[in-house]
Order: structure tokens, then sequence, then C-alpha cells
């Protein structure tokens, strides 16, 4: 802006010099006139005076016939030698004035013509006159108007000190003097108007391009800390580049979000391959002890309080059972068997079972489904299961009871089902974590709920994600097509080992 500012102010400093150059050459012209009008104006005073003090001898005041006879005798043989120069006598006690000469090329005048020029130029010179007679000093001026300026050199006539006429002697100036002055004023002011407008707005427009590339560094400094923060919307071209650097941005969002759910991916498969063998690995002594058990049964049942050891083992076998199932079920993801079903109806189904325990622990579920939401092609057993999970963890989150909302809706040929709590919320630095494999915040639970909640979503073809901060309650969102991109994740399968 500096810079800019200084290059605009050179032609500035030039007009200005030019400015005040030409007043100082104005001013030469002007006193060059000055001096030889003066000189005419005390040369001609000079003469009528003693021609007047010659004459008037008494007390009473000189007559008005007096000076102009004596004014004409001193002029007149003048005017040949300074033609465009009038000479003028203006006797202020008669207010009459007396003219000889012409500026312009003259003629003879009539009587009623010779009548209005008196008048015209009295009336011109009428203000000059009046000021030299009060203050008795001669007096320098311009008169006229701008398309005729005549220069004016007035001297009072003073006789034994009392003012008894003054007279002037005035020159025309050239035309195109005056003229191109005036017109070169207009020019320099206009020029000067336009370099002052183009300056401010030059200004404007630096300061508004130092201003969007401000908020754009700012912008790109938040988005160094945060690749979610985008840069605000500007306009003209800062804007454009704003929108591609948000375009860009979006993008390594979204790469990155693929990636994670690649090597999430990846750690499931080598995850599900790991859990099976072990699976399998447990089953069989699980097994063992499961027949041991049962010829204990048999083999000893008149032993006082055999029952009461054999039912505490077979509590503990199923219960292994249950988790070594849950270990396959995750490990060995079956594809989907779709058929067509409608997400409204899978959701009513789930809440009619799931009803009483969320009366129980005093949880309102406000419903907000959308009638025309279209029907997909599904495994309705395995989005059972997620919808029950995700409402089982959200009781959980409000043990002292609160609020679920489910909303359904359709954008985009996706349906969209969002399950909204007012629990406690889910930390920062659990949000990451929460789809991955035996992750849990609980006392008790395997922590593969969500994760195999996340798998079955994904055989779908859909999203799910999760917005929570901490005491503001969660909402899980989960996207699935209408058309169908059904998975085919047999990459998630033990092929080399089929027989876990």
């Amino acid at each position: 802006m500096i810079i800019i500012a200084a290059i605009m102010l050179l032609p500035l400093v030039a007009l200005m010099y030019d400015v005040f150059f030409a007043s100082q050459t104005d001013k030469v012209i002007f006193l060059d006139k000055e001096q030889r009008l003066e000189a005419l104006v005390k040369s001609t005073n000079n003469g009528f005076s003693k021609n007047l003090e010659s004459q008037w001898t008494g007390p009473e005041d000189i007559s008005s016939a007096l000076l102009t006879d004596e004014f004409t005798q001193v002029v007149e043989p003048q005017i040949p030698a300074n033609l465009g120069i009038r000479f003028g006598l203006y006797i202020p006690r008669t207010e009459k004035i007396t003219v000889l000469g012409f500026l312009h090329d003259y003629r003879n005048l009539t009587p009623v013509e010779e009548a209005q020029r008196e008048r015209d130029i009295f009336a011109t010179t009428q203000p000059g006159l009046k000021a030299a007679e009060m203050g008795n000093e001669p007096l320098f001026r311009i008169s006229g108007s701008w398309d005729d300026q005549v220069v004016e050199y007035i001297s009072p006539v003073v006789l034994k000190g009392k003012v008894v006429a003054v007279m002037w002697v005035e020159e025309r100036l050239n035309p195109f003097f005056y003229q191109s002055s005036y017109l070169l004023n207009l020019l320099r002011y206009f020029t000067l108007g336009v370099l002052t407008l183009v300056m401010i707005g030059t200004l404007l427009i630096i300061r508004n391009i130092t201003t969007g590339v401000d908020r754009l560094k700012q912008g790109l400094h938040r988005m160094e800390k945060d690749i979610h923060h985008l840069l605000p919307e500007m306009s003209g071209e800062l804007g454009q580049v704003a929108q591609a650097v948000n375009r860009m941005a979006v993008g390594l969002i979204e790469k990155e979000r693929l990636e994670d759910q690649l090597n999430q991916s990846e750690h499931l498969i080598a995850l599900g391959r790991l859990v099976t063998g072990v699976a399998h690995e447990l089953r069989n002594p699980i097994g063992i002890i499961k027949t041991l058990v049962e010829l204990m049964k048999q083999e000893y049942s008149q032993v006082s309080g055999i029952d009461e050891f054999t039912k505490a083992i077979d509590e503990q076998v199923d219960r292994q059972a249950v988790e070594i199932q849950e270990l396959l079920d995750f490990g060995r993801p079956t594809k989907v068997s779709s058929k067509e079903c409608s997400v409204n109806d899978l959701i009513k189904g789930v809440l009619s079972f799931s009803a009483a325990m969320l009366r129980t622990q005093k949880i309102d579920v406000e419903l907000q489904l959308d009638n025309k939401l279209s029907n997909i092609l599904a495994d309705s057993e395995k989005l059972k299961q997620v919808f029950v999970n995700i409402i089982v963890n959200a009781a959980e989150a409000m043990p002292d009871g609160g609020k679920l909302a489910i909303i359904t809706k359709e954008t985009d040929k996706m349906v969209i089902i969002s399950f909204s709590d007012t629990g406690e919320g889910i930390p920062a630095e659990d949000k990451l974590r929460i789809f991955d494999p035996f992750y849990t915040t609980k006392k008790t639970g395997t922590g593969l709920g969500l994760s195999i909640s996340y798998q079955s979503i994904q055989l779908h073809g859909g999203t799910i994600d999760v917005d929570s901060d901490l005491n503001n309650g969660s909402t899980f969102y989960i996207s699935l097509p209408v058309i169908p991109q059904i998975c085919d994740r047999s990459d998630l399968l033990d092929n080399k080992n089929s027989d876990n």
C-alpha cells in the first residue's frame, strides 16, 4: 500500500507543481501589465494635475467642465500611441465619467450607443473607482466576465489634499490567455479530482485485497490445526481461491475418512482371523468341560452337594459359550441375506420388545419417522441387532432417565437414521475408538457390540458415525442406500483355515 501510494503521489506532486508554476507565470504577466499601466497613469496624472493647478486658484470647487476639458487635452494625444487602451475619468461630485479610447476595434458610435457604452463601463468599473476614492491609493484589478477580462489601474487625482477625480487606464487581456487559463485551471482541477478518486479507489481496493489475504492467511493457520475448519466465503478471485482450497480440504477429509475405513477394515480382518482361531481353541476345552459335567451329574448324582457344583459349572460354561459365539460372529461375518424391508417397521419392531426396558429406566422415546421413506434391501435381523445395540447403549448412558429421539429421512437415495440421547456423552478421546473391537468403557461387556454393528452396516454398503460432546448427549447416524451396494465381505473369513 505504501509503494502504490507513493507511485500515485508522484503525478499528484507534478500536478501541484504545475498549478504553482502556472500561477507564478500568471503573476509575471500581470506584474508586467501593472507596471506598464501604472507608468502610463502616473505620467498622465502628472500632466493632468499640473494643468489643473495652473488654472484652479479660487476657493470654490473645481468645475466638472474644467476637469473634463483638461483630461481630454492631456489624453487625446496619447491615444494613437496606445491603441487597445482605454482612458477614463470619474468625477465623484457629479457621478459622471469620461471615456477616451477603445479596447476593441472601434467605429464611430451614435450618441445613443455612446451613452450606453459609458453606462456599461461605469457599472463595471464603479466598485474599483469607489475603492480608490475612499482609500486615496492606487488600485490594480481585473474586471469583466470570464470570457472578456480587463486589467485596470486606478489612481485618485489629488489637488491640495483633496480627491477631485479618479483616473483609470484599462487594457483588455488577450482572449486566448484568459480563456486558455480558465480551461487549463478547469482541466487541472478535474485531473486533480479524478486522480484523488483513483487514489482513494486504489487504496480501498488494496485494503480489501489485503484484508481478504489476511482472512485467507488466518483461515489457513486454523486449517493447519484442524482440517475440518474451512475457509470463509469471500467474493472475487480470492473467493475462488478459498473455494478451491475448501474443495481440496474436503477431498483430504474424505481421503482420510476412506483411509481410516480401510485401515479399520484391514485391522478387523486380521483381528477376525485371530479371534476365530482363539474361539476355536476355547470351544474344544469348553465342550470337554460340558461333557464331563454331564458325566458327573450321572455318575455322582448321589453325592451330597454335587448338584450345586455342577449347576455353577454349567452357568459359567454357558456364559463362556455365549462370549465365544460373539467372537465367532465377529470373526466370521456371514453374507447379507437381503430382502425388501421398511426401516420404519424395523425400528417399531425393535421398540416393541424394548419398550418395557425403556419405561423402567424412565426414558421417553420421540419418534420422527418419514412416512414417505423408501424401502431398502437389507438383512432385517442384522439391522435389528444394530438398532438394539444403539438403543441399549443410549439407555445405559442415561441411568437417571432422559430422552431418546429417533429420526428417519431420505436424501440423495440414502436412508438416514439418527439416534439422539441426552446422556453423558462421549469424551473426545473416545469418539475415535468406540467402533474398535474390545474397546469399552463399561465395567462388563466384551466391547464387540458397536464393532459388530459397524461391520453389519458396512456389509449393507452404508456408514455409521457418531457426533457427541461430553455431558451433551450423543447422536448416532446410520446411512443406508436405497439401491444397496451389498458388499461381499468374504475377505473377512479365514479362507486358509476354513475349519475355524
